[in-house]
This record gives C-alpha cells, sequence and structure tokens, in this order.
C-alpha cells in the first residue's frame, strides 16, 4: 500500500500551474496549513502572509479576499489532489483479482483508514467545503461514480459469480465498504477517539468480513 500524503500531492498539483507566480504559490501552500490545522474562519491574512513570506498586502493583491482565497487553494485541492488520490486508490486497490474476501476487504480498509488518519485536518478542511458547495459536490460524485463503475463493480461481481462473496446489491456493498471510513472519519471530527488506528482497522475487518463473505 502506497502512503498517500495530501500535501505532498498538492504540492505536485502546485508545480504543475504555470499560470500561478511562485509568490502565489507560496500562499496557496501557506494558507492550506493554516487553513487545515487553525480552521478557515481562526485564520488571518496577516498569518498566511507571515508564513508564505511575503507583505501581508499582496494576499489581497492577487486573491482579492479570504474567501476568494480559500476558493483559489480548494480548487487545485479538489481538481488535482483529490483526483490524483482517488486514481492512485482505484489503481492501486481495485485492477488485481483477489483470492478472497478477507483479502479484498483488509486491503480497501486499511488503505482508507490509514489515510483518513494520516490527512484528516486537510480532509475535513476539504470536505466542509465540498458539502457547502454544489459544484465541488457534483463533480465529486459524478467523478467517484465513473471510477468505481469502470474497475471496483467488475471487482466485486467477480467475486460474487465465483461464490466468495454474498449476493448482495452493489450499492448496499459500496455503502458497508464506504461507510465505515466515512463514519470512522466522523468520529474523528467529534474527538472521539477509543483506539489507536490499528485496532479500529482490525475491528473494522472482523465486522466487514462477517458481513460479505458468503
Amino acid at each position: 500500500m502506497a502512503e498517500q500524503d495530501i500535501k505532498t500531492i498538492y504540492e505536485q498539483t502546485l508545480a504543475k500551474m504555470t499560470d500561478l507566480t511562485d509568490r502565489q504559490k507560496a500562499v496557496l501552500r501557506a494558507a492550506l496549513k493554516l487553513f487545515a490545522a487553525q480552521g478557515f474562519e481562526a485564520t488571518t491574512t496577516a498569518q498566511i502572509a507571515a508564513e508564505a513570506g511575503v507583505a501581508s498586502g499582496s494576499v489581497y493583491k492577487h486573491f482579492n479576499n479570504k474567501q476568494g482565497l480559500l476558493m483559489a487553494v480548494l480548487s487545485p485541492l479538489f481538481q488535482g489532489t483529490l483526483m490524483t488520490v482517488a486514481d492512485e486508490f482505484i489503481d492501486e486497490n481495485f485492477n488485481d483479482e483477489y483470492l478472497s474476501v478477507e483479502q479484498f476487504i483488509k486491503a480497501i480498509v486499511t488503505d482508507r483508514l490509514y489515510f483518513i488518519s494520516n490527512n484528516f485536518q486537510e480532509l475535513k478542511l476539504l470536505f466542509g467545503q465540498v458539502l457547502a458547495n454544489e459544484a465541488f459536490k457534483s463533480e465529486l460524485i459524478e467523478f467517484l461514480k465513473n471510477q468505481l463503475n469502470k474497475s471496483a463493480i467488475v471487482e466485486i461481481k467477480r467475486m460474487q459469480t465465483a461464490g466468495i462473496m454474498v449476493d448482495l446489491p452493489i450499492d448496499i456493498i459500496f455503502q458497508l465498504l464506504f461507510g465505515m471510513a466515512i463514519g470512522y472519519f466522523g468520529k474523528l471530527i467529534a474527538g472521539i477517539n477509543l483506539r489507536s488506528i490499528d485496532e479500529e482497522i482490525e475491528l473494522v475487518n472482523t465486522l466487514l468480513i462477517r458481513a460479505l463473505k458468503k
């Protein structure tokens, strides 16, 4: 399992954006770091400027206002970074034939729960805005639907045909698999952290194997 780090992939996304100056990229990088760590409302443009090593006035010069800066941060985060993360997840976890339901579930659960744990602050910022922005939300849903249709459904149907996975509707299987990850993310947001990430993964694996193994 390749460990995915949103900050690293975001940096790679910014590097490809030739329409931005180095100073603008520094501001976006600093804004992402502070928005994720402190929250949007608690972060001031003066803090962002200091973190980026630029004059305070240059932040508004390039991005008009704080809300405009947030949108400038989120656009490459959503359209570049998140799409790269999703592509890598699909390629790594759904392009091989699994020998057992246990192997399949452990790969998916371990990958996604570690990803959420390691990138929690950035994900909280991103999905808070996705829920508030219909355009981002629609684009994300369409992208994930297309990606899952191409590979995940094929592998699940293969395991059902092979008689190793229960014959539940595909949407229910997705709900079970990804609902666990969403639930874990929700617990972190609520500050409910009752066990280590490894203990969490083991418990989720056990529950899903019982639910999906034929």
